[in-house]
């Protein structure tokens, strides 16, 4: 058995939060005991245990203390090991329809099959259907005088107002690390293992207050050792910290390959991208609050200290609009292509926007650029704004300078060439007549931004491609769109894909749409302004080529 179930409180002394334990105690010691209880709080905080302690306080047959069950008499003991007749736990998560509410609903009427109460313990009450809720409602506002409710949930704001004003509310707070400590404690004394001084709170600092995750993160440490000792901690969870380490110094040094290779390796070992993004918000959040010398106790990687600041970073709104981009890749991750898409697009633009307002450092290039500028010279980029059409390297093209150059904030000069393919947008020479109106560059990107929002109800996963590519033209008959991967431009460019943008432009330009995609290039000019190097190399681009696998023939889902 596992240790959370093994050492899993069985009376309202054992509960592992201090507040909890007061305010069921004061409530079931008034012997005014409510029909209806509401649990909310953090998963793994004992919601569950503290609804089974609650049945057998209520229903217990020899109560030796005022509220304090007596785990011996033949409820309680059914109670325990989950044999009770009268006490029905429903997960809402998968019980969560009408018919299932209806049918509780049918059996509350009936007469308990021994207990003094029927006790309806309802687990993730918030996953409930609309229809169920208001049915459970209606049981609710006239419950039978031998049954009592308790529901359980982490989001205690997407039930009914009506439902929760109709319950006496129990709020599980986040514990704290001395709660998990204290928790842990009894686990050790009960399994006598010998463990270092700071293992205990090393584990705790690192379980955003779950205890069940404190306990199963103990038993795996315990498996095959004569002693824990902190290392073992810090070997076992640092996988994902010292990789949240790595790529937030990629990304402070301006290493877009790099933290796209990181994203790589943290997938490649088995971690868990969503865990893994939990905690780069969380240690993006500390970094945040530290500019504000506030204590970020609820942080999902408590135990973190890194060395990377908010300065660092580019400044707090960097920060901030980091911890952005990791969000929503965090929330993209179940309808991604590709498992490590959400992240890495979001690193990809987070890098673009930062060469749009300051330098971008391209770690792959010092070496090159210092024998050219001079010794520890670090070469800066900034992004060239000219025209594709007129022959300039567009939104992202790259020039090199010397780090004491300063970059100016308006559009440079044309500095290379973008050589489109096959595909490039036809000339007005060569005879296409156009259907539809053509539309200026500023018109053309509001288009754009409304054809992907046309495209992202029907394939999420090829809108988030779109957002990495730029608009170029669109003559009134072709749409061609600038794009800066060769793995985004090879899945445009197939079928059903293809055709589900071109409708979607179809719409939203008024005319029949055909679709030229173009991959940006760079190239080497000899008339370049003097003390400036051409022909940087694209690490951003190799480094996405890399990582998707360009040279594979992947194959996307139908």
């Amino acid at each position: 058995m596992t240790f959370y179930l093994k050492y899993r409180p069985q009376k309202i002394a054992d509960l592992d939060l201090r507040k909890v334990r007061d305010d069921l105690s004061r409530i079931l010691g008034s012997g005014n005991v409510p029909h209806a209880f509401l649990f909310s709080g953090p998963r793994g905080a004992g919601k569950t245990s503290a609804a089974r302690i609650v049945a057998k306080a209520i229903n217990c047959e020899g109560r030796v203390a005022d509220v304090e069950p007596c785990n011996k008499c033949a409820t309680c003991l059914a109670i325990t090991n989950g044999s009770s007749l009268d006490v029905i736990e429903i997960d809402a998560a998968s019980n969560r329809g009408v018919d299932d509410i209806r049918t509780l609903r049918e059996g509350v009427h009936l007469a308990t099959a021994g207990a003094k109460k029927k006790v309806y313990i309802i687990d993730e009450a918030h996953m409930l259907t609309n229809e169920a809720s208001n049915a459970l409602l209606k049981t609710l506002e006239e419950p039978p005088a031998h049954v009592i409710f308790i529901l359980a949930t982490t989001a205690p704001g997407k039930l009914l107002d009506t439902i929760r004003s109709r319950c006496t509310n129990i709020l599980f707070p986040k514990a704290t690390t001395e709660e998990v400590v204290e928790s842990l404690n009894k686990v050790v004394k009960g399994e006598k293992l010998k463990v270092e001084e700071k293992v205990l709170e090393n584990i705790a600092s690192r379980v955003d207050g779950s205890f069940r995750e404190a306990h199963k993160i103990l038993e795996q440490l315990s498996v095959g050792r004569d002693k824990v000792s902190d290392a073992d901690v810090t070997s076992l969870l640092s996988v994902s910290t010292g990789a949240v380490d790595a790529l937030l110094n990629h990304l402070a040094s301006g290493d877009t390959k790099g933290a796209l290779e990181e994203i790589s390796k943290v997938a490649a070992v088995g971690t868990d991208l969503k865990s893994f993004t939990s905690q780069l918000v969380g240690a993006l959040r500390q970094i945040l609050l530290s500019e504000f010398a506030v204590a970020s106790k609820g942080s999902t990687l408590q135990g973190w200290e890194g060395k990377v600041g908010a300065k660092d970073l580019g400044g707090v709104e960097r920060v901030r609009l980091l911890i952005e981009l990791f969000s929503e890749a965090f929330k993209e991750f179940s309808q991604a292509v590709v498992p490590t898409l959400p992240l890495e697009l979001a690193i990809v633009k987070w890098s673009q926007s930062r060469a749009g307002s300051q330098p971008i450092h391209l770690s792959d290039n010092s070496a090159s650029a210092e024998g050219k500028e001079g010794k520890g010279a670090l070469p800066i980029h900034s992004f060239d704004n000219s025209d594709p059409a007129s022959g300039g390297t567009g939104a992202r093209g790259l020039r090199a300078v010397k780090s004491g150059d300063s970059i100016p904030l308006e559009p440079t000069s044309n500095k290379s060439e973008l050589h489109a393919p096959a595909t490039a947008p036809l000339s007005e020479k060569q005879g296409s007549k156009s259907t539809g109106q053509q539309v200026n560059e500023e018109e053309l990107e509001e288009k754009w931004k409304q054809v992907m929002k046309e495209v992202k109800p029907k394939n999420h996963s090829i809108e988030a491609l779109l957002r990495a590519t730029k608009p170029s033209k669109f003559d009134g008959k072709v749409l061609t769109i600038e794009v800066f991967y060769q793995f985004h431009k090879d899945k445009i460019e197939k079928d059903p894909y293809r055709t589900l943008v071109e409708e979607a432009a179809t719409q939203i330009l008024g005319a029949p749409v055909k679709l030229a995609c173009f991959l940006a290039q760079q190239k080497r000019r000899a008339a370049d302004v003097a003390n400036v190097t051409v022909g940087v190399e694209e690490d951003i681009v190799r480094a996405a080529e890399d990582i998707f696998g360009v040279k594979s023939e992947e194959q996307m889902p139908n």
